[in-house]
């Protein structure tokens, strides 16, 4: 237990040191080196709209120009910084984020243009998808590996890789649940726990609060299931404390790496940076009289953009399969089929716990927030493709065409 202990301690440790180093080396590098890529994608991103809406009106379509336009201008280090430490911890006056994003993003705008990042984004989350698709369907069953790509394909996955903004976070998840399903080394729940404390970190590094649930709820359910497939006598306490154990893994994770940019910052900079992040966390909790919130009117808005979206309407599809699935589960499901049922459908209800804590942001941005309901679509299908006996139905199967092919 001890030594577990130092393991997340020294994993915390090792991170924060990564990613300050990680800031620091990034920022060597001279605006005078990221020419004339950098003027070719601000003026890329003045011929677009802030807010270009790409398919059917559907808000899920809209792209987030105007962050990335503060992005990719983050990346000019103005010269009013005296030292480099102090650009790369200030980022041009958002010292309450990391912006990570710049670890990657300032190489790659030395090199290539905004719409070749984009080609680039694309080609990485469709590959790491597809090798997604493959491992959940060969590690769990093919009816959960359908349900995560209708899961994701309804997140408007074909418009992540033009949004820099968007991009981050799922390139994350896809990450951990490739680590999940084909590396040997995370085979226990210690494991898992630390590869979840660190997800969690890597995601507040890069991502600027845009979907950042979805790099919990989604690898978190691929556990629970991977668990119950190798130990299918696994009780419902025992995967209860799998989800409460994890999610407190992630959640230390997100926030530790959050505290420590504001205590670096404040050190470094002079300035008291918790006041600013305080204030701003306030603001995305509560709102204000500019921005009033109304949390009725902002879960609507964040499950209508999921479900029921202008001219994409995955919740229609997504409850013809599930149904299928649910008739399955009632007439061949495993012994213990709750103990996998209640435990991944507790996972789908984590969106609206988030929802309801940052909910003055999730109205603001609820075209992009909307995406981390991908975690309660996904639970729904994995829970109950997990709890159906499949080899019973292929024995039912194989049996029936042994009678046909006797008759005939």
């Amino acid at each position: 237990m001890r030594r577990a202990f130092f393991h997340y301690i020294y994993c915390v440790f090792f991170l924060i040191l990564f990613f300050s180093l990680g800031m620091i080396f990034v920022y060597q590098i001279p605006n005078t080196a990221l020419e004339p890529q950098y003027s070719k994608s601000i003026d890329q991103l003045e011929k677009e709209e802030t807010y270009p809406n790409l398919l059917f009106s559907a808000d899920g379509a809209i792209l987030d120009n105007f962050m990335d336009k503060i992005m990719i201008r983050t990346c000019s280090i103005s010269e009013a910084y005296d030292n480099m430490i102090h650009a790369a911890f200030d980022n041009n006056g958002y010292p309450r984020y990391w912006n990570g994003y710049l670890l990657t993003l300032r190489p790659f705008l030395s090199q290539f243009s905004y719409q070749q990042i984009r080609y680039i984004n694309m080609f990485l989350l469709i590959t790491a998808f597809c090798f997604c698709f493959s491992g959940i369907q060969r590690k769990i069953n093919s009816a959960a590996a359908a349900g995560f790509a209708v899961s994701i394909i309804a997140c408007f996955f074909v418009f992540i890789s033009e949004s820099l903004q968007y991009f981050s976070v799922f390139f994350i998840l896809f990450l951990t649940i490739l680590v999940l399903l084909y590396s040997p080394f995370f085979q226990t729940a210690h494991k898992t726990t630390l590869l979840l404390l660190s997800v969690g970190m890597i995601t507040n590094f890069f991502d600027l609060l845009t979907a950042p649930l979805i790099t919990l709820g989604i690898p978190l359910i691929i556990i629970i299931c991977l668990n119950y497939h190798n130990n299918e006598k696994s009780t419902f306490l025992n995967q209860l404390v799998l989800i409460i154990t994890h999610s407190i893994s992630w959640c230390l994770g997100y926030s530790l790496c959050w505290i420590s940019k504001w205590a670096i910052g404040s050190l470094i900079l002079k300035t008291n940076v918790f006041e600013d992040a305080l204030k701003t966390a306030q603001f995305r909790v509560y709102g204000s009289e500019q921005y009033p919130l109304d949390r009725k009117f902002m879960l609507n808005l964040n499950f209508n953009s999921y479900f029921f979206a202008k001219g994409h309407k995955p919740a229609i599809f997504a409850a013809v399969i599930i149904f299928i699935l649910l008739l399955l589960m009632v007439f061949r499901h495993k012994k213990n089929w709750y103990n996998i049922l209640f435990p991944v459908l507790f996972v789908g209800l984590t969106p609206y716990v988030w929802y309801l804590a940052f909910a003055n942001h999730s109205q603001l941005h609820y075209f992009y927030t909307f995406r981390i309901q991908s975690i309660t679509l996904f639970s729904v299908f994995a829970s109950i493709s997990c709890a159906i006996d499949w080899e019973r139905l292929e024995q039912r199967k194989e049996d029936t065409n042994f009678i046909y092919s006797d008759k005939k």
